[in-house]
């Protein structure tokens, strides 16, 4: 069962959307919100697999680094409902899009296409090495760079910086910076002296 939440502050669309997503047996929905501090006090204690957030719940410096916000959940997909313009950089951070004109099949499709990707990753082979990229990121993880000072040294954009940390624990089975330091030392990615 995929355990999906929902941020979305018109109560019309939020409660449609519930109605029409019980509606798939594969898809609980677990939680439902109308504003940020109640997602923010609660997304990780509900740990959803899913999150359908509408991006206007955020102002518009957070909407460019939204998939950051949730970086803590590494597994978390994130869905857009999109009920205006939202710009092509922005919706590169969502699995999927709902927009506001979509029918319950597209809905329905969007829902499945995500749910298959969380499944896809879950039987993925977690012994593929780490490529080259992910292991700049690892070394950098491991001297206690946050993401955007990652991004800025490896001249990558943030998101990328995201997904290669995602990858990380994928392949290594590690979610713990301090655990992926020692990964890191003992396969000679970086030493000791180097680690602030």
């Amino acid at each position: 069962m995929t355990k999906i939440a929902i941020a979305e502050p018109s109560s019309m669309l939020r409660i449609g959307l519930e109605q029409m997503l019980r509606e798939l047996p594969e898809a609980e929905i677990i939680f439902s919100t109308d504003n940020l501090n109640s997602l923010y006090s609660r997304i990780n204690a509900i740990r959803p697999d899913v999150l359908i957030v509408n991006p206007l719940l955020f102002d518009y410096a957070k909407r460019a680094t939204l998939r950051a916000e949730f970086e803590q959940l590494s597994n978390l997909r994130l869905v857009g409902l999109v009920s205006s313009y939202l710009e092509s950089q922005h919706q590169r951070q969502f699995a999927g899009i709902i927009e506001l004109n979509d029918d319950f099949q597209r809905i329905k499709s969007t829902i499945h296409q995500v749910v298959n990707t969380i499944h896809a990753d879950d039987e993925e082979a977690d012994t593929a090495p780490l490529s080259d990229r992910e292991k700049d990121v690892l070394v950098c993880l491991s001297k206690g760079l946050k993401n955007n000072e990652i991004a800025d040294q490896l001249n990558i954009s943030v998101h990328t910086v995201i997904t290669h940390r995602k990858n990380i624990v994928r392949k290594t089975g590690i979610k713990s910076v301090a655990a992926l330091t020692v990964y890191a030392i003992l396969n000679n990615l970086i030493e000791e002296k180097d680690i602030i």
